[in-house]
């Protein structure tokens, strides 16, 4: 629940990687999860930010295998602030394909906007830092979809498909406590990945003890989220 509301508030803070640290991650733990319907629809609302200005009607039907979880979490999609966060979201579960609900109101005289999430995953991977002696660690969480879209108009239809994604990561040192955590990210938002939390002054601190190597000035780059690619 606190990732949320760091979320909501993301857009007005300052956007600083943990750059100070050149971290060499090397992969520990790694599971891939099939999941019915996406936890939370990051993608999907950036799937539609990408693609209209402003919004084309005032509700949006998604088709998935939706289960409890993602009907508590699309409840929050409001609190998110763009404009397919304020329209009204109707889960529908995936008894029909994008295109022949898309048929059925167009032959109602509707025109809706039906999202279709499918072939859903969650990737869980736990990295250390080779760098920090295996002291520095990165839990990173991603969610996979693929995405269908169409908007049923006459006049300017539109339809596309694309592979969505979605992460957050926590990298901390040694234990995920509170007060050793050294950022918190996530991706998307508002088409980019953004730090929600960073703990600049412990960095430092861990810079100073040579627990941490101090990535060269010149390689400093602030809007760096460094993880690698995770398996298929």
């Amino acid at each position: 629940m606190p990732l949320l509301f760091l979320l909501v508030f993301a857009g007005n803070w300052p956007v600083r990687a943990c750059s100070l640290a050149i971290h060499d991650w090397k992969l520990v733990f790694f599971v891939k999860i099939p999941i019915s319907a996406p936890v939370f629809p990051l993608a999907e609302v950036n799937f539609l930010n990408a693609n209209f200005k402003k919004p084309p009607v005032d509700s949006i039907y998604w088709l998935s295998g939706h289960n409890w979880v993602s009907h508590f979490f699309s409840g929050f999609v409001k609190a998110l602030p763009s404009w397919p966060s304020k329209l009204n979201w109707s889960l529908v579960d995936r008894s029909s394909s994008v295109l022949k609900m898309g048929q059925d109101f167009l032959a109602r005289g509707q025109k809706p906007l039906i999202l279709g999430s499918d072939r859903n995953f969650l990737k869980i991977a736990f990295f250390s830092d080779a760098n920090s002696d295996f002291n520095c660690h990165q839990v990173v969480i991603m969610q996979n979809s693929r995405i269908r879209g169409v908007y049923v108009d006459q006049e300017k239809p539109w339809a596309q498909e694309l592979n969505g994604m979605s992460w957050v990561s926590l990298i901390f040192f040694q234990l995920p406590y509170p007060a050793r955590v050294l950022s918190l990210s996530v991706f998307p938002h508002n088409y980019t990945r953004i730090s929600l939390f960073e703990d600049h002054d412990y960095v430092e601190s861990l810079l100073a003890q040579k627990l941490l190597r101090r990535r060269p000035d010149l390689e400093i780059d602030p809007f760096v989220f460094d993880f690698p690619e995770l398996p298929d």
